[in-house]
């Protein structure tokens, strides 16, 4: 019989009340609490997710009137980006077939009406990117577009307000369907937007397959209670059978054999019990007679071809096609997973004569529009109401498999020339060159064996996904892109390889970055372009500043800053004299750190650069604090935060305040400090960067320490310690668990504090940060020291001690040195009154290091005085313990866990690795 006469019944909704009611639970909640709630809905292919969530949906209207939904679909080429882009789309009703004027204009009526006239063109710039539209610059979008990490976090934020704020009119839910179908970055991409929802009734919903959360382990987890896990189960037996009489409605009483047959293949699976029916009337186990009447032939069972998975359905399914069928879908499944009639027409055109003269005749649109028709009744493809290409009409595949399936009937040969064919074409239909439609050109260029036409169309793409912070994608497309490229176009390599080397540091792989930074060295050297010589060798000495290798960095850096002066790059020299300036400053030496960056502001204040020049003042505040001048430190922080905050820097703020802060706490003022740093814990959060988040979190607990509230310390504390493991940052997860240790032990638990202070010093081991491991022993030698010196423990505390002491004598930090000699002496006094103790030298030693501690201490005091400068805190105590705490003054981050510079601002713009706060004293 005909394909096209098949009369399956249109099945109900079968089963899947619970799941129902849970979904309709969940947005009750939401609307409830005005407040987000997360649903996850994880099902195996053809288990029916999908109707699920359309049936759910309409359910959800009748239920909760005024609900407005916006689903967008991830595809295999557009990735998550592209099903965001049509949720916004969705949400302002913009049709494909409009120009990018209309469609633009309808944006900013409707931002404007959402917002007022509150930012409303920062807001607009971030939208219209998300949705391709081009919008007027700002200030603050030309800020962040310098900085590609800081832009992608504000551009998450701005989708999350957008709809928070429209979630205050009526509830709205997002569905997010086909999750499994993005790539890693993107499923991490989705499940930060997520986490950072705050405020409104809204829902999202997520629809996947169970393989997303090997691509993203953590998304439950970072989601907690807000989300609402649906598994979705076979159907079962009495409810498939309910599905295959639905689906046998046009005979009347079928037999109960046919009922059983398709149920017990069917396996609970929709999707595999509906091909399985469908089989039925193909292979005329059922035939249909002109009267509408059935002819049921039973003996014919026995011998059709019944699939036993889903993959055996799909396979029947496409044999069923006939040949014109056949060949329709299969160069629509070359096109991708969404396709175009004008993509069909040019490959049904690919082969033939042309036409003497250009007329109507021979167009195919209308019989493949006729094709198609027929396929949409069959449910292979669905029509979608808007094309990107406009003009032309819009077509996706229902079933992935399906077209997976077509795509390895296509002899490779035949696929090559057609993906060529393709990808011109696409070339004139695509204007607006958005990343989702580089990877398109991308891809039909290099299996259209176009090589440099392929890798400029991937390194573009990647180009944007570095500037959305979609690292993980743009590493490997600037990788596919320089393979592509071999040895042609010099400059787009130099280009590639200076930005991916960039990305490769920003996610902590310094040895891959470095290979990168020295192919981009060779390459300027061949052809004598020093100022691309200078930036790539100081790329290098920031790696290696960042690793402690001060020397090399220092090598290096001065190296680029030679290249720059040759080649008059005014702006490189400003870079590089900061650079140097905090290599100085790492290594303690304050006074050349100064003249440096004193060198580095005039520069840059010369050239109007009021983003450099706030930079250089964040930087010059850090060396006077380090060196106790906190006036001079409060002013210059002070001018860069105004700076920052006038340029809507806010990235920038978020380090400034927390500089702030850190300058707050070495004066005494630890309420001051907590303000500070909660002001930039806000911002951090507005703008969705986790790891400044952590930072400030840690700041937050560690104030909380000193200001003697040990229990919510260590609240604070256990949370930073979750998120830094989210993060992989070892340094930070370090610092949060001495921390922990430190709260531990004030409240009286010297096993918990001793088991986290041992887990830091691990760590502090494995990331070799000599500073951070001196403070780090110290602690835990404080600690042990509870036990008494004739003890094992009092024993490793002074061996503890001692290295310490050796370590910060070595690295020049007078003032730690002056700290830990104190705690020493104290130690030492102790155990002079042991037992068996050498008492008159034990008691030598110690008058000796208190001492040397008082003359560090004095020194610092009187510079301090000598400059009319406010007293610095030298010697807070904790409560309770009976010598004093004094490793929160750290070289790295006086008083406070982490300091300063832990959030680097180099010029870069890549966040740091670490704390990068150098050995200090007075």
């Amino acid at each position: 019989m005909q394909n096209d006469t098949v009369p399956l019944g249109r099945a109900p909704m079968i089963g899947r009340v619970a799941e129902r009611d849970a979904l309709a639970a969940v947005v009750a909640e939401a609307v409830r609490a005005a407040a987000p709630r997360f649903i996850t809905l994880v099902g195996t292919a053809g288990v029916g997710r999908s109707r699920l969530v359309s049936e759910g949906i309409a359910d959800l209207r009748e239920r909760c009137p005024g609900l407005r939904v916006f689903r967008g679909a991830v595809r295999e080429e557009a990735g998550l980006q592209g099903a965001l882009a049509r949720i916004l789309r969705a949400r302002f009703g913009l049709s494909e077939n409009a120009d990018a004027h209309t469609q633009a204009n309808e944006v900013a009526a409707q931002v404007m009406d959402l917002f007022g006239d509150r930012r409303v063109d920062e807001i607009l710039h971030f939208v219209g990117a998300w949705l391709g539209l081009r919008f007027g610059s700002t200030v603050l979008a030309e800020a962040f577009a310098e900085h590609s990490p800081a832009y992608a976090q504000v551009s998450r934020a701005v989708f999350r307000r957008l709809f928070e704020v429209d979630a205050q009119r009526s509830p709205v839910m997002l569905v997010i369907e086909d999750a499994h179908l993005a790539s890693h970055e993107g499923a991490q991409l989705l499940m930060e937007l997520l986490e950072g929802f705050s405020k409104g009734p809204l829902v999202v919903l997520v629809s996947t397959r169970p393989e997303f959360f090997t691509q993203c382990p953590g998304f439950s987890r970072a989601l907690g209670e807000r989300n609402l896990q649906v598994d979705l189960a076979p159907l079962s037996t009495g409810e498939s059978q309910v599905l295959a009489r639905a689906l046998l409605s046009a005979i009347e009483n079928p037999p109960q054999e046919l009922i059983d047959t398709a149920v017990e293949l069917g396996g609970g699976n929709p999707m595999l019990l509906e091909h399985i029916v469908r089989l039925y009337f193909l292979q005329e186990v059922i035939a249909m007679e002109p009267d509408g009447m059935a002819t049921i032939d039973l003996d014919r069972l026995e011998h059709i071809s019944l699939p036993m998975s889903v993959e055996d359905a799909v396979r029947t399914r496409l044999a069923a096609l006939s040949p014109p069928e056949r060949e329709l879908l299969q160069g629509a499944a070359l096109v991708g997973s969404v396709f175009w009639i004008g993509s069909l027409v040019v490959l049904g055109r690919t082969g033939r004569e042309a036409p003497a003269v250009w007329g109507g005749a021979e167009d195919l649109a209308p019989h493949f529009r006729d094709l198609l028709h027929g396929l949409e009744s069959k449910d292979y493809v669905l029509r979608m109401p808007d094309s990107a290409i406009p003009g032309d009409e819009e077509y996706i595949f229902k079933h992935n498999l399906e077209r997976e399936r077509l795509l390895e009937l296509v002899p490779s040969e035949q696929a090559t020339a057609l993906h060529l064919v393709l990808a011109e074409w696409l070339e004139f239909q695509l204007t607006e060159r958005n990343e989702e439609q580089l990877d398109l050109l991308a891809r039909h260029y290099e299996q259209g064996h176009r090589p440099l036409r392929a890798a400029r169309c991937y390194l573009q793409s990647a180009d944007r996904a570095r500037a959305r912070y979609a690292n993980q994608k743009a590493v490997d497309h600037y990788r596919k892109g320089l393979e592509l490229l071999g040895e042609h176009d010099v400059g787009l390599r130099l280009d590639a390889t200076h930005h991916l080397g960039d990305v490769l540091t920003l996610l902590g792989r310094s040895e891959e970055g470095l290979g990168q930074f020295r192919a981009m060295l060779a390459l300027a050297w061949r052809l004598d372009l020093r100022g691309k010589g200078g930036a790539a060798h100081n790329r290098i000495g920031r790696v290696f500043r960042e690793s402690g290798n001060l020397d090399e960095a220092m090598r290096h850096l001065g190296t680029g800053l030679a290249l720059f002066e040759s080649a008059g790059d005014e702006r490189g020299i400003g870079s590089s004299y900061d650079d140097i300036g905090k290599v100085h400053w790492m290594k303690g030496a304050y006074e050349m750190a100064q003249r440096f960056l004193l060198d580095g502001l005039a520069r840059r204040e010369a050239l109007n650069d009021e983003r450099g020049v706030a930079l250089s003042l964040n930087n010059l505040g850090l060396v006077y604090q380090e060196t106790g001048q906190y006036r001079a430190a409060l002013d210059a922080l002070t001018r860069a935060l105004e700076l920052r905050r006038a340029v809507g820097d806010l990235p920038g703020m978020v380090i400034t305040l927390n500089n702030l802060g850190t300058l707050q706490q070495d004066r005494g003022d630890d309420e001051a400090a907590l303000g500070l740093f909660r002001q930039g814990l806000e911002v951090a959060r507005e703008i969705g960067d986790r790891r400044r988040q952590a930072v400030l979190l840690l700041n937050i607990g560690e104030s909380q320490y000193r200001t003697r509230r040990s229990d919510e310390a260590v609240k604070i504390l256990s949370e930073v310690e979750t998120l830094c493991l989210e993060l992989g940052d070892r340094l930070l997860l370090a610092e949060a668990r001495r921390g922990l240790g430190k709260a531990h032990y004030l409240s009286g638990n010297i096993t918990l504090a001793l088991n986290y202070l041992e887990r830091a010093l691990e760590l502090f081991e494995q990331v070799k940060s000599q500073v951070h491991l001196g403070v780090a022993r110290r602690s835990l030698a404080e600690v042990l020291s509870a036990h008494g010196p004739e003890t094992d423990e009092g024993r490793r505390a002074e061996k503890l001690f001692r290295q310490a002491l050796a370590a910060f004598s070595d690295l020049g930090a007078e003032l730690e040195y002056a700290r830990t000699a104190r705690t020493l002496a104290e130690y030492l006094g102790a155990a002079a009154e042991a037992p068996g103790a050498d008492r008159a030298a034990l008691e030598v030693e110690a008058t000796q290091l208190r001492t040397s501690s008082e003359e560090i201490l004095g020194r610092a005091r009187r510079a301090q005085e000598t400059r009319d400068e406010p007293s610095m805190d030298l010697s807070w105590t904790d409560p309770g313990i009976r010598r004093p705490e004094l490793d929160l003054k750290m070289p790295v981050e006086p008083s406070v866990i982490v300091g300063p510079d832990a959030l680097d601002d180099t010029e870069d713009l890549t966040p740091p690795d670490g704390v990068k706060r150098p050995p200090g004293g007075v």
